[in-house]
This record gives structure tokens, C-alpha cells and sequence, in this order.
């Protein structure tokens, strides 16, 4: 479909299709470790079965709920027999249970940092200060808690995806009541772009998953009715491309699950050499003015 908004790529994608495919053999994840947080429900549990059906050999699936877990577990196991599926209930914000499990698992080869969190919509004034906070402990804070719990045992050419929004790269004035979630999402690519700096040796990338009527959208406000809606196998499956080596020309970019992975591929360099795809100050170098 024709993009609904500005994108790198003229093919625009609400689904997935047959380039990132689970079945695509060039997508094959065997013998492969894959860690997912927020993988009791939503865009979490669909990219570990989208991981497990391309061959994965273990999965490790973190979130807070014990239950949504064991449901996702037993999803894998009916799709994805041959998978060793370990469940860890835990807070992404707990630097000690995190590096506990970092300890457990071992070397990974995908590290899928999913987990989210949004505040009721709000007026800054009017929100509780620990609302609004908390929108960085989880968002911002567990990247950080993840990377350096997860960071040292990455096996060489990991793939590290943290989940963003892509609304965070729109005028408040689209996006009004949402401070404490969009500017935390900012910050959270800002966070991708120097992890992908300091740890040259594995790719790091930040993803907006797309619009899917996740809880965390259901919470934001939005109308799904009047959104180009996307499936959650979308974001799964984009990310399943990007866990390839054909994909690196992305590290320290924050892309979108809509677009067009064969395209991207086509202007693989023009990506890579320029600030495409990362957040900074618009215009910045300036040009010089007129007359002075």
C-alpha cells in the first residue's frame, strides 16, 4: 500500500509477507538463543513464536506475569516443539533479578527489549509525578538494566532490538496528554544510538512496531478506527529479518516495522553514511544567515 506517512521506502506493509516470513529459509534462527522481555502478550510473545517457528533453540521469555508467560510457553511448545523455552517472571527495572537471569542463560544471540510502559493520558501539571516517571523507570531505565546485565555475554554478531514509538518523532501537538511516554521513547532511541557506538561488535537497533492494538494502545487513547491498523506479526517478523547479517547497515538507526526491507536494502548505503534514521536536532549544522 501507498505509506499513510513520510517513509524511506515507496512499499508500506500492515502485515507480514513473504521476504520476512518465519518459513523463508533465509530467516533460519537454528541453534540460535533468543531472550524476549514483555513476552506475555502483544508484539512480546508474537516475536518469540515468530523466533521459534524459523528454528530458534531457546527461548527465554521475560515479563512480569507468571500466567501470560506460561501462556505464551504453552504456545511455542504446540507450534515450536523442538524449542527449550525457559520462563522468567521478573521486573525489566530489577538490576538484580535481570542479572540473575543474564547469569542463568548464558551467551544469547538476540536480546528483544520489549517491554513498555505508558501513563494514562495527561497534562503534565495534572499527572502525579511518579505517574509520569514511570514511564522512564520502565522504558528508559530497563535498557540500561538489560545492557548491562545482557551486554557481556552477548555472542559475537548479537542482535540487540529494543521496541520504540514512532510517535515520538511527531509535534506534540498530534500527540497531546502523552509527555511522559513519547519523550521517554526519545530518549530510549537516543540510549540505541549509544549503545550502538560503544558496542560496535553486536547490532543494536531501535523498532516502532507499528500500530497493533496492543495494551499499552489501548491505553494511549488512540482510535483504531481511524489509524492504519497493523497485525503483531509485522514487528515479530521485521525483526526476524533484521537479526540478519544483511540487516546491519541499520545499526544505531530507529526504523519502522512498515517498511519495505527490500527497498531499505536498496539504499543499504546511503543509510549507513548519513544520519538517516537517528534522532537530532532538526537543521543542526545550520546554514549560515543570509547576510551575515
Amino acid at each position: 500500500m501507498k505509506p499513510p506517512y513520510p517513509s524511506p521506502t515507496a512499499s508500506w506493509h500492515n502485515d507480514k509477507y513473504p521476504t520476512i516470513d518465519p518459513s523463508h529459509p533465509n530467516l533460519s534462527q537454528n541453534g540460535k538463543t533468543v531472550v524476549v522481555t514483555g513476552a506475555g502478550s502483544g508484539v512480546g510473545r508474537a516475536t518469540a513464536l515468530a523466533f521459534a517457528v524459523a528454528g530458534a533453540e531457546r527461548l527465554i521469555l521475560i515479563g512480569r506475569t507468571s500466567s501470560t508467560l506460561q501462556e505464551t510457553q504453552g504456545m511455542l511448545k504446540e507450534g515450536a516443539p523442538h524449542v527449550d523455552c525457559m520462563v522468567c517472571p521478573a521486573s525489566v527495572t530489577d538490576e538484580v533479578k535481570v542479572k540473575d537471569i543474564a547469569r542463568d542463560i548464558g551467551p544469547w544471540d538476540v536480546l528483544v527489549l520489549n517491554a513498555g510502559y505508558i501513563s494514562s493520558p495527561s497534562t503534565i501539571v495534572n499527572d502525579s509525578v511518579q505517574s509520569w516517571w514511570n514511564n522512564y523507570e520502565v522504558n528508559v531505565k530497563s535498557v540500561v538494566v538489560a545492557a548491562q546485565a545482557f551486554i557481556p555475554n552477548a555472542k559475537p554478531d548479537a542482535s540487540l532490538f529494543a521496541v520504540t514509538a514512532g510517535a515520538a518523532v511527531l509535534p506534540p501537538a498530534y500527540t497531546p496528554y502523552l509527555s511522559g511516554y513519547l519523550s521517554s521513547k526519545v530518549a530510549q532511541v537516543k540510549l540505541v544510538e549509544f549503545l550502538a557506538a560503544e558496542h560496535p561488535e553486536i547490532f543494536v537497533c531501535a523498532v516502532h512496531p507499528g500500530m497493533i492494538e496492543t495494551d499499552i494502545f489501548k491505553v494511549s487513547g488512540a482510535d483504531p478506527t481511524q489509524l492504519p491498523m497493523d497485525t503483531v506479526d509485522l514487528p515479530a517478523c521485521f525483526m526476524l529479518w533484521l537479526s540478519q547479517p544483511k540487516a546491519k547497515f541499520l545499526h544505531g538507526k530507529a526504523v519502522w516495522a512498515n517498511w519495505d526491507v527490500e527497498e531499505l536494502q536498496a539504499r543499504a548505503e546511503e543509510i549507513r553514511t548519513s544520519q538517516m534514521m537517528t534522532f537530532g536536532f532538526e537543521g543542526w549544522p545550520f546554514s549560515p544567515v543570509s547576510g551575515s
